[in-house]
């Protein structure tokens, strides 16, 4: 409230004001009233100011509103509403930043002022809630001598007319005074006191309102009257809960407010119920001190004292609730208090599974959830520890509360008294394991014992199997499955005479098993394994029912093995090198179990890299139980045996079919971050001599066809190994690696040795000193990539503009000469069949784009193809584009079409850098091709078109329509690739910019039937909107099911139906319906199945005609069904994939004489770059398409350049 702060210059209110008032002085010129009104006023008020001399400060502002306040009221009566209204809403913002002293000294003027207003019941609510605003800054600022005055004229008379404003019916006005009222409580003058010296005035009065209330409530019996009834007490409760929230509610009023609330929750009414929990919720959250420990120990204290009978349906699940989220706040104010608090209150919520109703038996258990879970912290469950400030007497009140609860569940929860509700109580218990965790043991055992054997009794027919499967998998997961496994033995082998046999937990255990004992496994669980492959192997009858569950169970057993290698807690002990050995034998002999062995290898290093790495730093508990030293310990002993497994592995990768050995290279992946660097360059170096020897042998030998079950040619395989090691491979081996890339891209008449060479380059950019060693060789790179534009194999595209993309990233501002070299060959990779290439392409445009835009000097005598004397150019975004320009001039039709669509590109993503004159330029020059004979040539000028009138603005788009159109409109009526639509799309963005008139006027007048045509389908969408919101739309046709809808309901429209003459006469409202009668039984109209036979359609004989048009014929008197050789009309409503398949069955192709073709379609026409273009008659299709017509569709709230996906 201070005009200036102590350093001198403006408070933060002050500044604040500025602010918004400067908003307002900008909305002189507003289309609305009310924002035009308060700047012309403000503007006024400001000339005043000024006039009269003084400065512009927030008391000039003050005096100067409330004044006009006073002119605009005449006799306590609103002489003029809108200056009145402006007059308080400017005193709202303004009296925050006046001086308190002022507003304390002037109080009762002020007030007097702003009663009028209060007071009026005919106020409209904006200038009410302005008001509000102005007495919650006025109240805000009196100190406590002021608010100790009893006069009729003091603060407390003014909040208690605030009080009643809370329960206006107005919501706006409601919700302003109900923030009001707690803003003002929450902001205690000061005092003594840490509560505000009018909070036990309002608590008493919103207590009586609400007593009041409830008392009058049932005497109503009509259901208006109730809801107003409720309707009101609501408001009471919101205006509790605002009291509440402030912690202003009198210590003296909590058991009857509690006692009032639980109350109001008997009622079926679920808005008060919410509304009485708000209540409760507030009072709990207020007190989020220390010092309301007392406080709210009493109020907890009054809860429980309320508590209602077990069988309360009306108030036992709110009393459960208002519990749960008490103790949850509670734990936040005095956790250890609450550890205490929780373990006395568990048995009286147990109380309520006592009860035969479900609800109260639920909301029981979901209550010992809550306040188990939410209750107690988490730090409370380590071990003593002075870093976590948790001392000796908080680790044993924590293990005297899980010992309570635990014996209790097991003497109390577990009998036959409860049995109704075990369902639940399995809920809680598995909860309650999952909170508790490592901690659950041992008092959780003999609970695991008990409903292990619930599951375990077939015979018992226990109908909550799969609750118990979760608490027993949450016991795995908490405390482990040596402990698990110790109550609940297998018993796969039927030692054990004693107990049953529990193969089902073995899918347990290997979803559940984690930070586990790998020798425990090892010891007492994979020997099982080789007892039932010896089974097998001795079995005479190998498809016996019992040998097939034996080869199950020996499944399920290897599957544990990658979980228990999931972080394990003895891996040094565990997985030694005999161990190593014998999966190592595995992988060689046995091929199924190659990818649970891999997998399995893969975690064991994986989990301990990435937990050595802070991956649960988060969870005090993991990190006390196992140390992140512990993990950088067992990485060390991982990398003394990763040169011989990763040894193992290449060899396994080698013998391996291509489609089948992915998951090898993932875990070699893994090991290549252990291995040594030293022993990671002797490994590297034999891959390389075996690389070059066995691609020496490749090509020597006569490459037959490969099958599928052979593993690649070795050469292949070899060179998948040096790309998975590029990225670790140590600085001394990258003169190898790059003799290899260039080795390797060379080999055009190898295309797997060349797309793979060439994904060095980006495995390289993944590692710092991989990108160092790029900038080293960047230059002899570069003439690499040049020397290699011819030779390129299709299928290695993508990986080389993968690398060109690194290279990109890269280049520096010397060597900007190879973008232009490489310009053409990216220009082209637009046109590519692959997907991927034309998104890398695009992408690897605008990169350069960018680069070009950084600026430099471009040598173009370095340029392959220019001469040693030509002249350096400037490099600049204008000469980039012009650059790419140059291929408009190429001589194939392709390569056209190819830099339309690069142009279409980079004028989307630099449409606001580039000068307006190139942008007015490059459309202009584009736009000619729109009458180039070629289609593909066009289709790509169309397409530029559409970004051009997207993104370019409206001035420059306005000043070439008409040409533009002229040009545009020579593709409108040709159907095929669809000309038609596209042209017509853009028609319909044009209009939505310019306005119909304007695309009409600027339209060749042969074409403007398609502009009346859009006009009238845009008229006859608005009808169907306006007749839907309206509910006024009439009737259709009826039909008995969605599928004769379909099929008999046609609204497929034709460009000029609107045009046709409507048929006289009108239909039945209702529809016709016809009874389909069947032509060997006479028609029983009191058979229940006419109804099935009851169509909206009307019944037809089928004749010959019909035959001939859907394609049946009759041979030897039988009906026969032709082959659909179109293509389905609904294809292309398909997916993602669809539209992929479609860009590729689209894409040009190679025919003779190396001449494009592109593919032809049913009822299209082959179409090549040496075609003579002849007019020929449009084929007409004779199907009727379903769904709806063509209707003018939102545009897209992100315009995309949509050629990056597809072409």
């Amino acid at each position: 409230m201070a005009e200036s702060n102590p350093e001198g210059g403006q408070s933060v209110e002050a500044l604040i004001l500025d602010e918004k008032l400067a908003k307002i002085r900008t909305q002189v010129n507003s289309k609305l009233d009310n924002q035009k009104n308060l700047a012309l006023i403000l503007s006024a008020v400001e000339e005043n100011i000024t006039e009269q001399g003084n400065e512009k400060t927030s008391v000039a502002y003050f005096v100067s509103f409330l004044s006009l306040l006073e002119s605009s009221i005449s006799e306590d009566e609103i002489a003029d509403a809108n200056v009145a209204m402006a007059a308080a809403y400017f005193l709202d913002l303004v009296i925050p930043s006046t001086p308190a002293a002022l507003l304390k000294q002037k109080f009762a003027q002020i007030l007097s002022k702003l009663a009028p207003i209060l007071t009026n019941e005919e106020a409209g609510a904006p200038l009410l809630r302005s008001a509000i605003g102005a007495l919650e800054g006025l109240l805000l600022a009196q100190d406590h001598s002021s608010w100790q005055s009893s006069g009729n004229v003091s603060p407390k008379r003014a909040l208690i007319g605030l009080l009643e404003l809370a329960f206006d019916a107005r919501p706006k006005v409601r919700k302003r005074a109900q923030e009001a009222v707690q803003k003002v409580l929450s902001h205690p003058p000061a005092s003594p006191s840490s509560t505000h010296v009018a909070a036990g005035l309002c608590g008493e009065l919103a207590l009586k309102r609400l007593a009041a209330l409830l008392s009058e409530a049932p005497k109503s019996k009509r259901a208006e009257k109730n809801k107003e009834s409720n309707a009101t007490i609501i408001h009471c409760l919101q205006l509790i809960t605002a009291i509440t929230s402030a912690n202003a509610w009198p210590a003296s009023h909590i058991e009857k407010l509690c006692d009032v609330l639980l109350e109001v929750s008997k009622t079926s009414d679920q808005f008060l119920v919410s509304a009485a929990f708000d209540g409760f919720n507030g009072l709990f959250v207020s007190m989020t001190n220390e010092i309301d420990t007392e406080k709210f120990t009493r109020v907890l204290d009054i809860i429980f004292d309320l508590k209602p009978p077990v069988d309360d349906a009306h108030l036992a699940a709110s009393w459960l609730a208002v519990v749960a989220k008490g103790t949850e706040s509670f734990a936040k104010v005095s956790p250890e208090l609450a550890i205490q608090r929780i373990q006395k209150s568990f048995p009286v919520i147990a109380e309520f599974l006592l009860s035969e109703n479900n609800n109260i038996y639920t909301s029981a258990s979901q209550c010992m959830i809550a306040i188990l879970s939410e209750g107690l912290p988490d730090m409370y469950l380590l071990q003593p520890s002075a870093e976590y400030s948790i001392t000796p007497e908080i680790y044993e009140k924590v293990d005297d509360m899980i010992t309570t609860i635990a014996e209790y569940i097991e003497k109390e929860l577990l009998t036959i008294k409860y049995q109704h509700a075990t369902r639940v109580i399995l809920e809680f218990l598995t909860a309650a394991v999952l909170k508790l965790r490592s901690r659950t043991n041992p008092d959780f055992l003999a609970i695991l014992r008990t409903v292990g054997e619930w599951r375990s009794n077939e015979d018992m027919n226990f109908p909550y199997n799969k609750e118990a499967e979760d608490f027993i998998a949450a016991c795995i997961s908490s405390m482990g499955p040596e402990a698990v496994l110790a109550e609940l033995p297998l018993n796969l082998t039927g030692s054990n005479n004693g107990e049953p046999g529990r193969a089902w937990l073995l899918p347990i255990l290997r979803d559940n098993v984690r930070f586990a004992s790998l020798q425990y496994y090892k010891q007492n669980i994979l020997p099982l394994a080789a007892v039932f492959e010896e089974k097998v192997a001795n079995a005479s009858n190998k498809e016996a029912m019992h040998i097939k569950i034996f080869q199950t169970i020996i499944d399920q057993i290897w599957s544990l093995l990658p979980h228990f290698c999931d972080l394990p807690t003895d891996l040094r002990r565990a997985f030694n090198n005999e161990f190593a050995g014998q999966l190592s034998d595995l992988l060689y002999s046995n091929v199924e179990s190659r990818v649970i062995i891999c997998h399995a290898l893969r975690l064991l290093a994986e989990s301990n890299l990435v937990y050595s790495k802070g991956a649960l730093s988060d969870d005090p508990l993991m990190i006390q139980t196992f140390a992140i030293e512990e993990a950088e310990e067992n990485l060390k002993h991982l990398s003394s045996m990763a040169n011989n497994l990763v040894s193992v592995l290449f060899n396994v990768y080698v013998n391996t079919i291509a489609e089948a050995r992915g998951f090898i290279l993932e875990t070699i992946d893994m090991y290549l971050q252990l291995i040594p660097a030293n022993e990671l360059k002797i490994l590297l170096e034999k891959v390389f001599e075996n690389l070059h020897t066995s691609i020496q042998m490749d090509e020597s030998e006569l490459q037959q066809n490969q099958r599928k079950d052979q593993p690649p040619p070795q050469s292949v395989s070899m060179m998948d190994l040096v790309v998975a090691m590029a990225k670790y491979a140590p600085e001394d081996s990258y003169n190898g690696l790059f003799n290899v890339f260039v080795f390797g891209v060379k080999r055009e008449n190898n295309a797997n040795i060349q797309k793979r060479s060439y994904r060095i380059i980006s495995k390289l950019n993944e590692s710092e000193s991989g990108r160092n060693a790029i900038r080293r060789f960047l230059s002899d790179i570069e003439n690499v990539f040049l020397q290699t534009i011819s030779s390129t194999h299709t299928s290695s595209r993508t990986n080389r503009l993968a690398a060109l993309t690194v290279i990109m990233d890269m280049l520096p501002a010397s060597d900007l000469h190879f973008i232009p070299a490489i310009l053409q060959e990216i220009i082209m990779s637009t046109k590519d069949v692959n997907e991927k290439s034309r998104e890398a392409a695009f992408n690897l445009l605008v990169q350069m784009g960018k680069k070009m835009a950084e600026g430099g000097i471009i040598r173009n005598d370095l340029i392959p193809d220019f001469g040693p004397d030509a002249e350096p150019s400037q490099a600049s975004l204008t000469e980039y584009f012009t650059m790419v320009s140059a291929g408009l001039a190429g001589q194939s039709q392709h390569m056209i079409s190819a830099t339309i669509t690069a142009l279409s590109c980079l004028m989307f993503e630099f449409k606001d850098q580039l000068p307006q004159e190139t942008l007015i330029e490059l459309a202009s020059t584009v736009e000619l091709f729109l009458t180039h004979n070629s289609r593909e040539i066009a289709k790509s000028a169309i397409g530029f078109v559409k970004v051009e009138v997207l993104s370019l603005p409206e001035d420059l788009v306005r000043s070439n329509l008409s040409e533009m159109l002229t040009k545009l409109m020579r593709w409108s009526h040709e159907h095929k690739d669809h000309f038609k639509s596209k042209v017509k799309h853009i028609v319909e963005r044009l209009i939505r910019k310019f306005g119909v008139e304007e695309v009409e006027k600027a339209m060749p007048e042969e074409d403007r039937k398609l502009v009346a045509n859009i006009r009238k389908t845009r008229n006859r969408a608005k009808k169907h909107k306006d007749a839907d919101e309206e509910g006024a739309q009439k009737q259709g046709k009826k039909f008995m099911s969605a599928y004769e809808e379909a099929i008999h309901d046609s609204e497929s429209e034709d460009e000029n139906e609107d045009e046709r003459p409507t048929r006289a006469g009108k239909r039945n409202k209702g529809g016709d319906m016809y009874i389909l009668e069947d032509a060997d039984e006479p028609l029983n109209l009191l058979d229940r199945q006419t109804l099935a036979r009851i169509s909206s359609s009307k019944p037809k004989k089928f004749t010959k005609k019909d035959a001939k048009n859907e394609q049946v014929e009759m041979r030897n008197g039988k009906i026969v069904f032709k082959e659909m050789t179109d293509e389905d009309p609904l294809a292309k409503e398909g997916s993602g994939i669809d539209a992929y398949l479609d860009a590729v069955k689209q894409a040009p192709v190679r025919g003779q004489k190396n001449k494009l073709k592109f593919k032809k379609s049913k009822n299209e026409d082959d179409w090549s770059d040496d075609e003579q273009e002849e007019a020929k008659p449009a084929r007409e299709s004779t199907r009727k398409t379903l769904g709806k017509g063509n209707r003018v569709g939102k545009p897209a709230k992100k315009q995309k350049f949509k050629a990056r996906k597809k072409l």
